[in-house]
Formats: structure tokens, sequence, C-alpha cells
């Protein structure tokens, strides 16, 4: 699967907001929320297909 992930400034106590296209992930979290590393793990918990197809990660380019 393909993880895009993106920076965002999301709503208070929403830290990640994902939907899944196809193969795809799209995903933003909020940096003044959660870390990057964290927001992978809770995607993982989320979208269980990640852990077990395996994932790539791009990042949007500002």
């Amino acid at each position: 699967m393909t993880v895009h992930l993106e920076r965002r400034a999301l709503t208070d106590g929403v830290p990640v907001m994902h939907t899944i296209q196809g193969d795809a992930v799209r995903a933003a979290y909020d940096p003044r929320q959660i870390g990057e590393a964290t927001a992978l793990a809770l995607l993982c918990t989320q979208v269980p297909a990640m852990v077990s197809r395996g994932f790539k990660v791009t990042h949007a380019v500002p």
C-alpha cells in the first residue's frame, strides 16, 4: 500500500484523518497534536491492511 501523508492543521482533538482510495491511503496529521511516527502507528491500527500488506510513505510537497 502507499500512504500519502501530509501535514495539516486539523481540528483540536482530531490528530489524524485518513481515507482509503483503492490501494492508497491518503492521510493528514496535525504536527501540533501528534508526531509523524505516532501518526503512522495510529494509522496502522485503523487500517490493518497497512500491516499485513506493508506500506510505503510518500509526503506531500508543500
